[in-house]
């Protein structure tokens, strides 16, 4: 029997020639930095991180040049009037620390409509003041048509070189001794301050703060201020000072004033250089001792 022979047939697969031409997309130049060109798809790196670089160090200047603003009320700064940026500054007292001090200079010429501290607690020991309002002069002034204090404490007072034109301090102010021999003099200007569209408002809430200085620091004229308002205003230690001032009208509610809690000597003086058109003091006389 002869061997059979099989044979398998052959297949074959033809796979395509399949070519393709990827489009040019960038077929523009683009000039980049003074003689640098990004074409035909090509890409420049430099260009780029230039321009990062370039926003990096424009984020960090403005984030820089935020940091170092200072706005009203901040405190340790001084601030000029009419703006609301301030500058730091150093108390002669105590150089080697920073400063807690709220301090407003105002030009003269400068309108402000209002003036405000409320519910601020004051005090460092070795200060001689908490509080102080100056003019530079008696022809240069700080001019107020309405002074209001009220709800606040100081261990002493005092007033000097200055006109009031109706004071009233109500029976809710206590002091421990109280002295008030100004000058009775019907030649005392009655204030009146017109309205205070455009002028600037100084308002500081909520803080406690070594002292607080409001000064005037050029001469040939007066500031005027619409309102100067003490609401809560609380020192433990060092005096309110004011020195050569205008006010209209001047009101005390709810004050208490002492340093030692003896009536026979005056925590509250009103020296005779104050001319006084009118007062109504009802004023008591009690053993205050802020301490």
């Amino acid at each position: 029997m002869k061997d059979k022979k099989f044979s398998t047939p052959t297949v074959r697969f033809g796979v395509p020639n399949l070519t393709a031409k990827l489009p040019r997309f960038w077929n523009f130049r683009i000039p980049i930095f003074g003689g640098f060109y990004m074409g035909g798809g090509k890409f420049i790196v430099v260009s780029f991180s230039m321009i990062a670089i370039g926003f990096i160090a424009s984020l960090f200047m403005l984030i820089s040049s935020g940091d170092q603003q200072i706005t009203f009320p901040m405190l340790g700064a001084s601030y000029e009037a009419p703006s609301m940026v301030g500058h730091t500054i150093v108390d002669a007292e105590f150089p080697a620390q920073r400063s807690q001090t709220l301090q407003l200079n105002i030009p003269q010429g400068t309108r402000l409509n209002e003036i405000t501290f409320k519910n601020v607690d004051l005090g460092k020991e070795g200060l001689t003041n908490a509080f102080q309002l100056t003019g530079t002069s008696t022809t240069d002034m700080i001019t107020v048509d309405t002074m209001i204090i009220k709800n606040s404490e100081f261990p002493s007072m005092d007033w000097a070189s200055g006109y009031i034109y109706n004071l009233t301090a109500t029976s809710s102010v206590v002091v421990a001794g109280h002295t008030l021999s100004p000058t009775l003099a019907s030649t005392t200007n009655d204030v009146v301050i017109g309205g205070g569209r455009g002028a600037t408002s100084y308002v500081a809430e909520d803080m406690s703060v070594d002292r607080i200085i409001i000064r005037q620091t050029t001469t040939g004229g007066d500031v005027l201020v619409d309102q100067l308002i003490l609401d809560g205003v609380r020192a433990w230690t060092g005096a309110f000072d004011m020195d050569y001032f205008e006010i209209g009208t001047l009101i005390m509610e709810n004050v208490r004033i002492g340093d030692d809690g003896d009536i026979n000597s005056a925590d509250f003086v009103v020296n005779t250089t104050v001319e006084i058109n009118s007062i109504a003091d009802g004023i008591v006389d009690e053993p205050v001792f802020i301490r």
